[in-house]
């Protein structure tokens, strides 16, 4: 299948993606940070249409963005809080830097799409609600805040555990394609292999 695929990095160090799996005219966005800008002039100036977003998990650095988005958004319901309720974490990782609008759109359960080329798998750890999006035709996963290229998320914010994570890495991450490229919520990707094998907290747990 062709497709193509854009990234953008937040001014928050969080990547928000662009991706076209049917190579036609119709987008999706994974993940919505809070400045928007740059990926909306992007589907402008490609005559593209906008089919809905995918958000991994709830931060502020990540749906924020919400606000400026004009279309469906789908998201793990047990993350809804922490989405609408985002000036708290603001607070805490920016000394109220961002001053942020309330989201009173609708947020889609995203176990309620039905989409062939789409697996959804919930992963929490890093937040109760945290979903990773696998699109098994392409070869690619999108991690969010829960595994990187080096490391995993942090689990002592609001709704995260680590005992979660660890189930998480051994339940969710081991079922994943070893050939697959992870798409993480912030840095570089990098295939299933490659992390399974140099990433000291995925062997820790997974050996564990």
């Amino acid at each position: 299948m062709n497709s193509e695929l854009y990234r953008f990095t937040s001014f928050t160090s969080s990547n928000c993606y662009i991706l076209r799996p049917f190579n036609d005219d119709v987008c999706f966005f994974v993940d919505l940070p809070p400045d928007l800008d740059e990926p909306i002039n992007y589907v402008k100036k490609n005559n593209l249409s906008i089919g809905g977003a995918l958000v991994t998990h709830g931060h502020f650095d990540h749906s924020l963005g919400m606000v400026n988005f004009e279309s469906k958004i789908f998201m793990n319901l047990e993350d809804e809080f922490l989405a609408r309720n985002p000036q708290e974490q603001i607070a805490s990782f920016t000394n109220n830097f961002i001053q942020s609008e309330t989201f009173n759109g609708e947020i889609i359960d995203v176990n309620t799409l039905n989409n062939d080329l789409i697996n959804i798998y919930h992963n929490p750890g890093h937040t109760a609600g945290s979903t990773s999006f696998e699109f098994p035709d392409l070869g690619i996963i999108f991690t969010g805040d829960f595994v990187f290229k080096e490391s995993i998320g942090r689990t002592d914010l609001k709704s995260g555990s680590n005992s979660d994570m660890i189930s998480s890495i051994k339940n969710v991450y081991s079922k994943f394609n070893k050939d697959y490229e992870i798409l993480p919520g912030h840095g570089p990707s990098e295939k299933v292999s490659i992390i399974s094998k140099e990433n000291e907290f995925i062997r820790e747990y997974l050996n564990d």
